[in-house]
């Protein structure tokens, strides 16, 4: 049963949630007994039967209970009640560790008391026989009286049960199954070489951390840093602290316990944390610190052999890591394992969205760098380069706004679009230049090693080519219908052959052809797939959410082996020495309610691919879409909003799509797909009665959404897309006289999303008119009159009382626009952000909000780390079947 806020487990009433990680929910809760506040560790459903994180969970119970430390978070229990599990344990008040980090370097003389409580709780610990594993700043809570806590036992274990193996399942270093890969999860920042590197861990392990800690808390900087966990581990085992990092405050005995903390070799490492405890404490309790620094301060020369020792201990950790074996291909034909990784975006960024302009992941033609599109929170877009065996990702200038990023031959160029233009950048150099006119951005692009480029300019045209170096561009492979969209160019091994996607209608019949450059010609591939990708001679593609590798033969076009799922991906990259990105994560969400300023306030469904969540007039219900596999029947659901079981309101053939409310919460209005025709329907809210068909659209019509239904029930606004031209656009549905249809902002971009304002007289929608998603609102009924709300980017626009429209930045940073209006008159008054959000990986709306704006509803990712990252599966060639 999920937890929400006034719900009871055992006598335990649930009050808030303080948290969510890897273990499970953290919940405020009073016991009613004791009359006392307690916290509730929950572990989530989907893990119950997962024996690996249930076992963990009753790890930490019993380590818990063995530990009685004012240092350490007491339990008070376990607690089991309707199918949950749950650890009942001292609510912990005050501010977590990392968060004061999160404001600056901590003072020495305020960091060395914090440090000394970790140690004393460590040191209790270890007398024990208990390695904690994961100590890490977000770990130690520091309350307001000084009070530190040390928290999270759920990875320890006691050394002295370790086997001659190391036994990664019990340390921050996971190893999960992905077919035959391996994936590292868990904290690395913080871990020993000796986790970094699988081996065993005993107490030693938690003195390096807690030297790291420390670190961390004098410099107000992680040690050890990077983009992806393969990078952290490669700071850890190459990297050597360097003591002018420190700040000068930092006396000589700091230093030297920092040194001793933090040696590669755990032999010449501290061996007890009861020592670092006793140096402490001398320093403490040896008077004011800044007399202390005064009388020891050393000469420049002995900070000179300090930092000599430091680079002297790493010499033998560089020369023997071999980061980079896994990306170049181990040496003499020795084919390592495949292995899987996580890049997340550069820091204060996301990934956008395929649909919305930012085009998936390109690992470049020699595998050495990785091109993508990342937005900041504000908006702001760039294409950043990252290179793969360590180091950070950096923006090319010249590429604002841009998008769908494809690589030269060479690996030295990329090719995008921004502002309606097709561009190249010089990754060396940065020299930008602008090739031709492609108001189309989302069907990529390839450029041959000949130094041709194919792109497609217009969504409803053919492919076209044209010189690296600029020139005309050339039509060279057409439609093979009359509403055929191609996309997803690349070149085969010859220079004149291609594979690409044809669209014949929406993407259930996407197909992948082989055509000819130079004829014209084209033939088929193989059906039901798109996004195809030629490398280290197999076939990759796209179908139903997943990359495929297969056998292939270039110049019959043929497969010649069963086609593998390598992942879940809408869109991916691959190189010829075995490195393939793609950007997955799962698509499946929870409802979850939120109020201004971002805290969860409770869930009311259970994960599922939720889409186009929306709250009914009078805030009791939750209507939203369950996409299904695409082979199946998508149907409409309503949840309670306080949570509770679902009513399933559609049946019968056909996918339902996006749905919304009457003006009086009676009935419910959606799209429906069925036999290549499109439906506006609708049911009674209660799902009594039979569907209502309001308008059968034509048959040029190819997709279509129900978005808003008016404050005065007479119109619904509904998106729609057409053969002709192949762009969206958002039209009114008049419920009562003629029914014929109209567009009250016509522009010739695609556009989305129109919603009406609560008193019906504004109609605000987002559209691509300026290059961009951007918000814009014009007067209902059309007068002419046309305002541009957002400044940097948006979309998913959403309108509360009082004249607030809020919508989403390219960054999925929720907006506010207070605007003030009179007649057809418009103005903005404020614009301000609200909280971040973490939507699963589709272009659907994802969000609601309450009729007044105080809370808001979304279906918020269940795993936004990897929804919001880069999975790089190296050696994938080993996993795909090749004919005998």
């Amino acid at each position: 049963m999920p937890l929400v806020p006034g719900a009871r487990l055992g006598p335990y009433e649930i009050i808030a949630k303080v948290g969510e990680g890897g273990m499970g929910e953290v919940w405020r809760a009073r016991d009613p007994k004791l009359e006392r506040e307690v916290a509730i560790k929950v572990l989530p459903e989907a893990f119950a039967a997962d024996a690996e994180r249930l076992a963990r969970f009753e790890r930490e119970a019993k380590v818990l209970a063995q530990l009685a430390h004012p240092n350490i978070a007491s339990i008070f229990g376990l607690e089991e009640s309707g199918g949950v599990r749950a650890l009942v344990m001292e609510l912990v008040e005050g501010e977590g560790l990392d968060k004061l980090i999160a404001r600056g370097p901590i003072p020495v003389d305020e960091a060395l008391p914090i440090a000394l409580r970790v140690a004393e709780a460590l040191e209790a610990a270890h007398e024990r026989g208990i390695v904690h594993r994961d100590l890490k700043p977000a770990n130690v809570k520091v309350a307001a009286d000084g009070t530190v806590k040390v928290l999270d036992f759920g990875l320890a274990k006691a050394w002295t049960d370790e086997g001659g193996e190391g036994d990664l399942s019990l340390s921050p270093t996971i190893t999960a199954h992905f077919t035959r890969a391996g994936t590292i999860l868990g904290t690395a920042a913080y871990m020993s070489p000796e986790q970094a590197r699988g081996r065993p861990v005993d107490a030693r392990a938690d003195v390096w951390a807690f030297g790291v800690v420390l670190w961390e808390m004098l410099t107000g900087r992680k040690l050890f840093d990077g983009e992806t966990v393969t990078d952290v581990l490669a700071a850890i085992l190459t990297r050597q602290p360097d003591p002018s990092e420190l700040p000068a405050a930092v006396m000589p005995e700091v230093r030297r316990l920092l040194r001793r903390c933090l040696q590669d070799d755990r032999r010449h490492r501290l061996h007890d944390i009861a020592d670092a405890r006793i140096v402490i404490e001398e320093m403490l309790s040896g008077g004011p610190l800044e007399e202390k620094q005064a009388e020891n301060t050393e000469p420049r020369r002995r900070a000179r052999g300090e930092l000599l020792a430091w680079v002297l201990v790493g010499g033998l950790a560089a020369a023997t890591a071999g980061l980079g074996a896994w990306v170049w291909g181990a040496p003499h034909g020795d084919t390592p394992p495949p292995v899987l990784a996580f890049v997340p975006p550069p820091t204060g960024t996301s990934f956008r969205s395929f649909g919305f302009g930012a085009g998936p992941v390109v690992v470049s033609p020699d595998g050495r760098r990785l091109a993508f599109s990342a937005t900041d929170h504000d908006g702001d877009t760039k294409i950043w380069v990252r290179p793969l065996a360590g180091g950070k990702a950096t923006p090319l200038a010249g590429t604002a706004d841009g998008s769908y990023p494809f690589w030269s031959g060479d690996s030295r160029s990329l090719g995008f679009f921004a502002d309606g233009k097709l561009k190249t950048v010089n990754v060396d150099d940065g020299a930008v230049r602008e090739l031709a006119d492609s108001p189309c951005i989302d069907r990529g692009g390839a450029w041959s090693s000949q130094n041709v480029i194919l792109f497609v300019p217009q969504c409803a045209g053919p492919i076209e080519e044209i010189a690296a170096a600029g020139g005309s561009p050339q039509a060279v492979v057409q439609p093979t219908v009359e509403s055929g969209q191609l996309g997803s160019p690349t070149f085969l091994p010859d220079g004149d052959t291609l594979l690409y996607t044809e669209v014949t209608e929406d993407w259930p019949s996407a197909s992948i052809r082989r055509g000819s450059l130079s004829t014209g010609a084209s033939w088929l591939v193989l059906q039901d797939a798109y996004r195809p990708e030629f490398a280290s001679g197999d076939l990759l593609f796209c179908r139903d959410g997943k990359v495929f590798g297969a056998g292939f033969d270039p110049s019959t076009g043929k497969l010649t082996g069963e086609a593998r799922p390598l992942g879940e991906a809408q869109a991916f990259s691959a190189s010829d020495n075995g490195v393939l990105a793609f950007q997955g994560g799962t698509s499946n969400a929870r409802l979850q309610w939120f109020d201004g300023s971002g805290t969860a306030l409770g869930t009311i469904a259970d994960p599922e691919p939720w889409v186009s969540p929306k709250i009914s007039p009078d805030g009791t219900r939750v209507l939203a879409v369950v996409w299904a596999d695409q082979s199946e029947t998508d149907d409409l659901w309503s949840y309670p909003a306080a949570g509770g079981v679902g009513t399933r309101l559609t049946f019968g053939p056909g996918r339902k799509g996006f749905s919304v409310w009457s003006p009086d919460g009676r009935y419910i209005a959606y799209s429906r797909h069925e036999d290549e025709a499109w439906f506006i329907c609708r049911k009674r809210a209660d799902g009594s009665g039979a569907e209502d068909v309001i308008s059968k659209l034509d048959p040029d019509v190819v997709s279509a959404a129900a978005i808003d239904w008016s404050p005065d029930g007479r119109y619904l606004s509904i998106d729609l897309r057409r053969r002709k031209g192949q762009r969206w656009g958002n039209w009114i549905l008049p419920l009562e006289g003629s029914g014929k249809l109209f567009q009250p902002a016509p522009v010739d971009a695609d556009q989305y999303d129109g919603n009406f304002s609560p008193d019906g007289h504004w109609l605000a929608y987002f559209s691509y008119e300026t290059g961009r998603p951007e918000v814009f609102v014009v007067p209902f009924p059309a007068t002419g009159a046309k305002y541009q709300i957002s400044q940097n980017g948006g979309w998913a626009v959403r309108w509360a009382a009082g004249d607030r429209l809020f919508f989403l930045t390219m960054g999925n940073r929720l907006m506010e626009a207070d605007l003030e209006t009179s007649g057809t008159s418009l103005r903005v008054k404020a614009i301000q952000p609200l909280f971040q959000l973490d939507l699963p990986r589709t272009n659907a709306p994802l969000f609601d909000l309450t009729s007044d704006g105080s809370r808001f509803l979304v279906a918020a990712s269940t795993d936004p780390a990897a929804s919001n990252s880069i999975t790089l599966l190296t050696s994938w060639p080993a996993l795909v079947e090749k004919q005998p």
